[in-house]
């Protein structure tokens, strides 16, 4: 299917249903290029549903952090998980970091990039994660957690989920790297929103 066929597709799609559902294997061949050029055309008319993977995820952490999800999501009434567009050329590029949680208005915010590592502590941090990693040597969850947020911005919850770990594990990872001056932890939405950029 071209980029064409596919941005016709999805106007129908919307027009039937209200949102477009990609299918798995479309998913799975578009490039972030083509994403790209579809999200352009579409992103401000057209509303989609997650990837599957993504939505697995997303029952995974309503039964391990309700809190979130409900903060996300709503009541379980209404639709979830049908997101804009937008979303969709970094979900193609990024699909273990998923639909960013950084906006979250009742419970804290764990969403981090690499402009929260501190210079000088943080940057210590992670050089010696790095180096433990080059090695072979066994890391901390929480330098772990450090090396990722410095590869591109993730939250808590993806990352505990493909590492699985639980939540809970990775907020006193964090909590440690916060205590150590390598991380900063910015917990409102309207703090976190400058750092949010889907590229």
């Amino acid at each position: 299917m071209s980029v064409e066929e596919l941005i016709q597709w999805c106007r129908e799609e919307a027009r039937r249903r209200g949102w477009v559902e990609f299918p798995e294997d479309v998913l799975r061949s578009l490039t972030v290029e083509q994403a790209r050029q579809v999200a352009n055309v579409l992103q401000s008319t057209t509303l989609m549903r997650l990837p599957s993977w993504e939505i697995r995820f997303f029952e995974w952490l309503r039964e391990v952090d309700p809190r979130v999800w409900h903060d996300l999501w709503g009541s379980p009434e209404e639709e979830p998980y049908v997101v804009g567009l937008s979303f969709l050329p970094f979900l193609i590029q990024h699909p273990r970091r998923g639909f960013p949680i950084c906006d979250l208005r009742t419970v804290d915010n764990y969403y981090f990039t690499a402009a929260h590592i501190t210079p000088v502590e943080g940057l210590s941090v992670l050089q010696a994660a790095q180096q433990l990693l080059l090695e072979g040597r066994p890391l901390t969850l929480a330098q772990e957690f450090l090396l990722e947020v410095s590869v591109a911005p993730i939250d808590i919850w993806h990352f505990a989920y493909y590492r699985r770990a639980s939540p809970a594990e990775v907020k006193e990872a964090v909590m440690e790297l916060v205590e150590a001056k390598a991380l900063i932890h910015l917990r409102s939405a309207e703090e976190v929103a400058e750092y949010v950029k889907l590229e």
